[in-house]
């Protein structure tokens, strides 16, 4: 839970996917090591294989993703990149990753060139406390450590300051299905649009199910256990956007029903413009 820019290092590193054949691309293992491969991960390798097939002048605005299986995140990840299609604007690829030739998870990706068009932005005017004023994650989760899985006090690659308390995570309060927290690299990122991209990929499935077990009092690791599990997920990229600065996460769970829950997210900088949003649906299961 310490911020720490040798684990952003690391990660970065692990992004760095080898090309070893024509569409394909090995990603490698990061010192970061869960006890299952983290999906997030996963998204993040496979929006660097697929960004590293399309032509120069493109960047990500979309992806959707299915994740199918859990993988070892001990063994790297083959990932296969298909070009569907290479237009005048838009580049569109389709990547399986797999371990031992085991499908994990079908992701699709969209590039395009910078266009000009329509411009609009509905922009919230609801104040939210500066991300200094806000502890950091070591001190905020300190009460429930004990609650916490061992990992929780690892090294972190992100800072990220909650606005509330994370109760999902281990106190299982009822509360109403939303969540704030402000989130950046622990250091900086070198000037790659596809790398910010990636690395935002991989933040966006850190907490993006929480919200769903607020109303009901429900937490991980701590009171009222729940068990869940990451069924697909989403994600829109409006502008550039850099990691290494401060943006707002805003969570949401609109709803939960069949044992699945939706959630959705928007990153915003500090003066309100959003930079990209994400959805996700969850399994939710009693353990």
């Amino acid at each position: 839970m310490t911020t720490s820019s040798a684990q952003l290092e690391s990660l970065i590193q692990a992004l760095d996917v080898e090309r070893t054949d024509v569409g394909r691309f090995i990603g490698p293992t990061t010192e970061r090591a869960l006890p299952r491969l983290f999906g997030g991960y996963v998204l993040a390798q496979a929006v660097v294989a697929s960004g590293r097939t399309v032509p120069s002048d493109r960047n990500l605005h979309s992806m959707h993703a299915l994740f199918l299986r859990g993988g070892d995140s001990t063994v790297p990840v083959t990932y296969d990149v298909a070009e569907l299609r290479d237009g005048r604007s838009f580049s569109a690829r389709a990547v399986t990753a797999t371990q031992a030739g085991v499908v994990l998870a079908a992701v699709q990706l969209s590039f395009t060139t910078e266009q000009s068009g329509l411009d609009h932005e509905r922009i919230e005017s609801s104040f939210t406390p500066p991300p200094h004023s806000l502890p950091l994650l070591g001190e905020r989760l300190r009460p429930e450590l004990d609650s916490l899985p061992s990992w929780w006090a690892d090294m972190h690659p992100f800072d990220i300051r909650f606005v509330d308390h994370p109760t999902a995570l281990a106190t299982g309060e009822v509360r109403d299905p939303l969540q704030d927290y402000w989130v950046r690299a622990a250091g900086a990122v070198p000037n790659d649009p596809l790398l910010h991209a990636a690395l935002l990929t991989y933040v966006s499935d850190l907490t993006l199910l929480d919200p769903s077990l607020m109303p009901h009092g429900r937490s991980w690791y701590g009171n009222r256990i729940i068990a869940g599990a990451s069924l697909d997920h989403a994600m829109w990229f409006h502008r550039p956007v850099r990691v290494d600065d401060w943006l707002l996460c805003r969570q949401v769970s609109p709803i939960a029903t069949g044992g699945r829950a939706l959630c959705e997210c928007t990153y915003t900088l500090p003066t309100g413009h959003r930079v990209a949003s994400a959805t996700q649906e969850g399994l939710l299961r009693e353990p």
